[in-house]
């Protein structure tokens, strides 16, 4: 598949036309020139030369503090209260517009940076009413003062939008808490913020911030946080407006101190009663003053006839405005942001920095938004009070001037406030347009859930119309696992075709020159292949060579990317067909097409899926060579921990497992469980979920392995992948991870007439493969039930001896050397010693060859202990030196040995209670060997390194009074989700598995009683 990766070399950047003229600056002659200097407006040079920005995270004026417009006041009684709150985890400032809340948050700011501090700052806007726009803005804050913390979790949020609050939160808080410093992030205007999983994401955030992180939150409302749990914590600050407003001191140095005003005690004291001390009314009450003979006679005015601060604005700032100042500033107020290209656009002026400039030097209510003065905002209440007077005095131009503001932002590839002002101006069709146009390229570079927000803007009718559209917003899905969503999407692709045929819109972005049949077979062959594509990530390939199919026809046709994922899908379709030569040779005829695309992805599934095609045939070095290679292209792309790395790291950390590496491999692969149940295709997952089980049982952390399995059982549940389910019912099997009743009815799993099984046919390599996990699992079972029975180890010998001959005839090396380890251990259990001795040769030959490691040592003590035989019949001259290499019969009983004494040791220096009746490795008390042996933890108390949260001591005693997930939810105020999530701390600390375990422990060690 080619799925969604970054901006790559081959992407073709749209080229945004010119923005800015050049303006003249009065009484600025340059030497020799002709009295007009030409400058441009520097933001329009700098949107010039990206491609495109969809995700508003490129206004860099989200992430400061607006530069003080002049001298302020220092709200030192304020900053004392900060100063005192210090420790709390939010701050939060609230009052109505004009009270002065940014401008505290960034007195403090400064101090809190002074001190050495990071702060991170994120102002807010419309397109952070949304949760994935809102957390990755957030990542890209505090990105800017603490690079280290964030990684890649930006890419990780656009390629699994449904759990990003889960992930990204808890590792956003956990690398906060592991780097030691304090971080303070300010979000300022939250009260833009209603939507409830936004809201959701900051109460999660604020549920689980560490010590380390405080958050100071701006708003006009108290509402959209847990100010009453917080309270009840005392880890609230709250300042409010009556705290805000002036007090006669403030308004003193406000309007004679800075301002100048020549005004009595008398003069400030009536203001500021008559204001009752609004900050932002007394700002505009002293520019009006300015100037006067008599500011005193003005004051005397302000009550009175001057019932509203509108009349008075009207009356004593803008009547006096020279008209094209006024004219500039009403055709200016529609958007959100200025630079000077844009006020040029909207007001026709052709000197538009050079007026921003202007009226900002004027103290008309224009604030710089950075630095380099290229980004401008008017006070909202200015902005508010401009839009209306727009409103009534011209409002046939305001579409008009909204219009105007779209194009602009279009032409400088701004496109999320492109669609903003379309629809304001009311032009849907335009609206729709421009997402259409952009959808395709968000696909490719993976920001599928940048893709998806933008939808969300539009009304539905016109989007299910525009099959172009549709086919792009199935892609989306899909990639994001969202199979039904994704259905429906192509689903509105047919209906669209067969009612209305292509758009013009899918014309332009396919090439009008091929004409509308032409394009609406494009657009049906895309169609297929999204289909095909669905379908292989719910592990199904009985129509994906029909799906796909029509791509080969007329490949040079069609776009590169709909050729790549068509060669993914019918390569994975070779694959579990067991055409492994096929698969390779397809993948080598794809390789000039997957240089067209633009992200990593193509390349990167097309490397994965040519290595498990190798490794099938048991040539392991070409295998890691192209999963090195997957690994190498998608962190060069992408990132190194983005999703297209992950993926290639789950099958390179299968591999080395394989190999005996095990601390590489637990690396690869503990990254590539961070993506959770969305991790690609299935085999994907079965190296994610049951090989990293593996490794930590190894490790001796058997309730981390029993939690992956767990976790790897519910993703085959809820996405109804029968063979994941398969093979994590496997690995629960050889870990020793089940009690006598769940192997026996395991065991009684075995299909003996294999033909009569229900579901697919068997000619399907899948439905195959998922038998076989099943069978195997069966006799693994049974041989744990009753090792020393050995005729009914002889019949699961023979069966198994089936299967590895239906294996060799379907040209599955790997796969039958696996099977053929399990027959061995079905010999020496039958007490046919002698022919196990005589299978088994050829086997670990082979193994040596391979370096492989553990599928032996994995095989079980019968397995182990015919090694130790063979190892010492070579000592003595029994065995030929020639057959297995003595080293590396050595190595694997020094591995063997090395990974028993630690279970000895780590069995030791627990507290054991009581027999129990054992039956190979299984208990009768309904837990494991294993769990007795490995699962608690050295110490009869928590760690000191690992305390227990608040939270965490709250959810243990709900646990003890017997509560369930949702009723500890429910009394918490917590999503059942975020439960679990505790939960699963709460075991690893404690070292258990289930929730009687957990409440068992805790009294044990005296936690509760």
């Amino acid at each position: 598949m080619a799925f969604a990766g970054r901006r790559g070399p081959g992407h073709n950047a749209r080229t945004p036309a010119a923005r800015c003229r050049p303006y003249v600056v009065p009484g600025d002659r340059p030497a020799g020139g002709h009295g007009i200097v030409a400058a441009r407006c520097p933001a329009c040079d700098r949107a010039r030369r990206p491609p495109m920005t969809v995700d508003p995270t490129s206004a860099i004026t989200k992430y400061r503090p607006p530069p003080p417009a002049g001298n302020l006041v220092v709200r030192s009684r304020l900053i004392d209260v900060l100063r005192a709150g210090r420790g709390r985890r939010l701050v939060l400032i609230h009052a109505p517009a004009g009270f002065g809340k940014t401008t505290l948050a960034a007195q403090w700011r400064d101090e809190l940076t002074a001190q050495g501090v990071a702060v991170a700052w994120l102002a807010m806007d419309r397109d952070d009413n949304n949760a994935v726009w809102f957390l990755a803005h957030l990542i890209e804050s505090i990105r800017r003062v603490q690079p280290n913390l964030v990684g890649e979790l930006g890419e990780i949020l656009e390629e699994n939008a449904d759990q990003a609050e889960r992930y990204v939160l808890a590792a956003l808080v956990n690398a906060i808490d592991a780097s030691g410093r304090d971080l303070v992030i300010v979000v300022d205007d939250w009260h833009r913020v209603t939507d409830g999983r936004t809201l959701a994401a900051m109460d999660f955030l604020l549920d689980i911030a560490s010590t380390h992180l405080q958050l100071i939150v701006t708003s006009r409302t108290r509402s959209g946080l847990p100010l009453a749990r917080l309270r009840v914590r005392d880890q609230l600050v709250e300042i409010d407006s009556g705290a805000l407003r002036f007090d006669d001191s403030e308004s003193q140095t406000l309007l004679v101190d800075i301002n100048g005003l020549e005004l009595a005690e008398a003069d400030v004291a009536h203001l500021r009663d008559t204001t009752d001390g609004w900050v932002a009314a007394l700002k505009l009450v002293s520019l009006s003053l300015r100037g006067r003979a008599d500011p005193g006679e003005l004051v005397g005015r302000l009550s009175g006839r001057h019932h509203s601060i509108s009349e008075y604005l009207t009356e004593n700032v803008l009547d006096t405005l020279d008209p094209d100042i006024l004219h500039f500033l009403l055709t200016t107020s529609v958007t959100e942001r200025l630079c000077g290209g844009l006020a040029s656009a909207l007001s026709g002026v052709e000197r538009g920095q050079a007026m921003l400039e202007l009226v900002e030097a004027n103290d008309l209510f224009l604030r710089p938004l950075d630095e380099e003065q290229e980004w401008f905002r008017y006070h909202h209440l200015f902005a508010d009070f401009l839009r209306r007077r727009l409103e009534r005095d011209h409002p046939t131009r305001v579409a008009g001037l909204h219009l105007t503001a779209s194009q602009w932002f279009a032409e400088n590839n701004l496109i999320s406030e492109a669609v903003d002002h379309a629809l304001l101006a009311g032009d849907v069709e335009r609206a729709v347009d421009l997402v259409e146009e952009h959808a395709m390229h968000l696909v490719e570079h993976s920001q599928m859930a940048t893709l998806l927000r933008l939808l969300e803007k539009l009304p539905a009718g016109p989007v299910t119309t525009r099959p172009g559209l549709q086919i792009a917003i199935a892609w989306a899905n899909c990639l994001l696992h969202r199979s039904a969503a994704a259905q429906d999407a192509l689903d509105h692709v047919r209906a669209a075709l067969a009612v209305a045929g292509v758009t013009s819109a899918d014309q332009r972005e396919r090439g009008s020159d091929d004409g509308a049949e032409r394009v609406r077979e494009d657009l049906l062959v895309e169609a297929s292949v999204v289909q095909g594509c669905i379908d292989i990530y719910a592990d199904r390939i009985d129509r994906a060579e029909e799906l796909v199919a029509p791509c080969f026809v007329r490949p040079d046709s069609l776009r590169p990317w709909v050729v790549v994922v068509a060669a993914n899908i019918a390569t994975y379709s070779d694959i579990h067909q067991f055409d492994f030569e096929a698969a390779l040779a397809r993948q080598r005829w794809a390789r000039r097409y997957h240089g067209h695309t633009a992200g990593p992805f193509s390349g990167v599934y097309g490397h994965c899926f040519a290595g498990i095609a190798a490794g099938e045939q048991l040539d392991l070095a070409a295998a890691e060579r192209h999963f090195r290679a997957a690994l190498d292209l998608a962190r060069r792309s992408a990132g190194r921990h983005s999703h297209a790395a992950r993926l290639a790291g789950a099958l390179l950390g299968d591999l080395l497992y394989q190999r005996g590496e095990l601390s590489e491999a637990e690396r690869l692969l503990d990254e590539s469980h961070e993506l959770g149940a969305e991790s690609g295709v299935v085999d994907f997952m079965l190296a994610t979920y049951t090989t990293l089980a593996r490794i930590k049982a190894l490790r001796g952390n058997l309730p981390a392995a029993r939690a992956l399995l767990d976790e790897g059982a519910e993703a085959a549940a809820d996405l109804r992948l029968e063979r994941l389910a398969a093979g994590v019912n496997l690995a629960r099997v050889e870990l020793g991870l089940m009690t006598l009743d769940e192997l026996a009815a395991v065991a009684e799993a075995w299909v003996p007439e294999r033909e009569q099984r229900g579901g697919r046919a068997f000619a399907d390599g899948i439905a195959v493969v998922t038998r076989e996990l099943t069978e195997i699992a069966a006799v693994r079972a049974a041989h744990l039930l009753a090792p020393d029975r050995a005729g009914p180890a002889a019949d699961e010998g023979r069966r198994v001896a089936a299967l590895v001959a239906e294996m060799e005839r379907a040209g599955r090396a790997k796969a039958a050397l696996q099977a053929r380890i399990l027959l061995v251990a079905c010999l020496v259990q039958a007490g046919e010693t002698e022919r196990a001795q005589d299978e088994f040769l050829p086997v670990l030959a082979r193994c040596a060859e391979l370096g492989l490691i553990r599928p032996l040592l994995d095989g079980g003590p019968e397995i182990t202990a015919l090694v130790a035989t063979l190892r010492e019949n070579q000592r003595l001259g029994r065995l030929s030196p020639g057959a297995v290499p003595r080293e590396f019969l050595s190595r694997l009983l020094v591995t063997d040995r090395e990974a028993r004494e630690a279970a000895g040791r780590r069995a030791a220096a627990q507290d054991t209670t009581g027999p129990a009746k054992e039956v190979h490795g299984v208990t009768t008390s309904g837990a494991t060997l294993a769990e007795r042996s490995a699962d608690q933890p050295p110490c009869a108390r928590v760690r000191a390194e690992d305390p227990l949260s608040a939270r965490e001591w709250e959810i243990l005693k709900l646990l003890d009074r017997g509560c369930s997930n949702r009723e500890i939810a429910r009394d918490l105020g917590l999503g059942v989700n975020t439960v679990k999530w505790y939960l699963k701390n709460l075991f690893v600390k404690l070292g258990v598995g289930r929730r009687q375990e957990c409440v068992a422990e805790a009294r044990r060690r005296e936690l509760i009683t």
